[in-house]
C-alpha cells in the first residue's frame, strides 16, 4: 500500500469517527435529563416561559434537524449560540481553546525531550538505580496533586509565578508560557515514568535480538549499534505510546487547569455541563473528540513512516 492511500485511509477513518462521535455526542444530550431553558430562567420559571424560551432556544424541533444544521454550521465554523451567555459558541471557545492547545503541547514536548533520553540511558544500564526509586512514585502520584505541590513550592514559596493569576496570552505571552510551564510539569511527570518504563523495556528486548548481538560480537560499538539500529526498531511501540499521550494529555489539562485556575477548556466544559449549556458542550466534547481521533492518526503516520511495512505492503 503506497504512502498516500495510506493516509487517504486514515484521514476518511478520522473523519467518519468524528461523524459518529458527534452524532453520538448531540444525541446523548439531548437524551440527558433536565431542560436548559427552565435552568436559565431559574425561580422566574413558568411553563409558559420555558416553553417560550425553548421555542426561541430551537429546542423544541426534532433532535436529526438541529443536528443536520449544527453539522453544517460545525464544518462552517458556526458552533452555535450558546444558552448561558447568549454569544456565539467559536467566540467563546476561541481563547479557551488557544490556552488548552498551548498546555498540551507544552506538556507533551516535555515528556518527549525528557523521557526518550531517560530511556535510553537507563535501558543502556545508567540510571538504573534512580529509575528504578523513581518510576513507580512517579506513576503513582496523580498530576491534580503534583499541580498543587507546585502551585506550594514554586509559587506561595519562591513566587516563580502567582497561583490563580494566570496573565493570558494576548496581554503577557512570556509569563503566560511560565505559568503555563509548571502546570505542563504535573501533567508530565506521570506520562515521563511510562513512556521512560516503555522505551527501556522495549530497547531492552531489542538488545537481546541475534541481529545486535553479532553486531556487538563483530566489534561494533554498542552505542552506535544503540542509536543506529536499536533505536529505530524500538520507536513503533514508543510512538504509539506517545501518540495515546498525546490524547490522555487533554484529559489530565482539564483537571489541572482547575488546580491553576488556567482558563481553557476544561474549565469551560465543567462550568459549561453544571448549567446545561449544551451547544458549548458539545462543542468541547467534539473537539477534545478529535484532538483524540487525531492524536491516534498522527502515531499510525509517523510509524508508517519509520516501518513502510505497517499498514501493508509498501511499493
Amino acid at each position: 500500500m503506497t504512502v498516500m492511500r495510506y493516509t487517504a485511509r486514515k484521514i476518511l477513518t478520522l473523519l467518519v469517527t468524528m461523524l459518529v462521535v458527534s452524532l453520538l455526542t448531540f444525541a446523548a444530550f439531548d437524551m440527558i435529563s433536565g431542560d436548559p431553558a427552565a435552568t436559565l430562567l431559574g425561580t422566574q420559571a413558568t411553563p409558559e416561559k420555558v416553553e417560550a424560551l425553548r421555542t426561541e432556544m430551537g429546542l423544541n424541533r426534532p433532535m436529526l434537524v438541529r443536528y443536520g444544521e449544527w453539522l453544517a454550521g460545525f464544518f462552517t465554523g458556526n458552533l452555535g449560540v450558546s444558552f448561558q451567555y447568549r454569544q456565539p459558541v467559536q467566540a467563546l471557545l476561541g481563547p479557551k481553546m488557544l490556552v488548552t492547545l498551548c498546555l498540551s503541547l507544552v506538556s507533551f514536548l516535555l515528556i518527549t525531550v525528557v523521557s526518550l533520553p531517560l530511556g535510553l540511558l537507563s535501558a543502556n544500564g545508567k540510571l538504573e538505580g534512580l529509575h528504578t526509586a523513581l518510576n513507580q512514585f512517579c506513576m503513582a502520584v496523580p498530576p491534580f496533586f503534583t499541580g498543587i505541590l507546585i502551585s506550594w513550592v514554586f509559587g506561595i514559596t519562591l513566587h516563580a509565578f502567582v497561583p490563580g493569576d494566570f496573565p493570558g496570552l494576548d496581554k503577557n505571552l512570556g509569563k503566560s508560557l511560565v505559568y503555563l510551564f509548571f502546570a505542563a510539569v504535573s501533567i508530565a511527570i506521570p506520562r515521563v515514568a511510562m513512556t521512560v518504563r516503555m522505551l527501556r523495556s522495549t530497547v531492552i528486548s531489542e538488545m537481546n535480538k541475534p541481529y545486535v548481538r553479532t553486531a556487538i560480537a563483530r566489534g561494533n560499538d554498542r552505542r552506535q549499534v544503540l542509536w543506529g539500529h536499536v533505536l529505530k526498531n524500538s520507536l513503533v511501540p514508543t510512538v504509539t505510546f506517545l501518540g495515546q499521550t498525546m490524547a490522555e494529555i487533554v484529559a489530565g489539562s482539564i483537571v489541572v487547569e482547575q488546580v491553576f485556575s488556567i482558563p481553557g477548556l476544561g474549565r469551560m466544559l465543567v462550568a459549561s455541563i453544571s448549567s446545561q449549556d449544551y451547544p458549548v458542550v458539545e462543542a468541547i466534547v467534539v473537539i477534545l473528540a478529535f484532538w483524540v481521533v487525531l492524536s491516534g492518526t498522527l502515531a499510525d503516520l509517523v510509524n508508517r513512516c519509520v516501518d513502510p511495512r505497517m499498514g501493508g505492503t509498501a511499493k
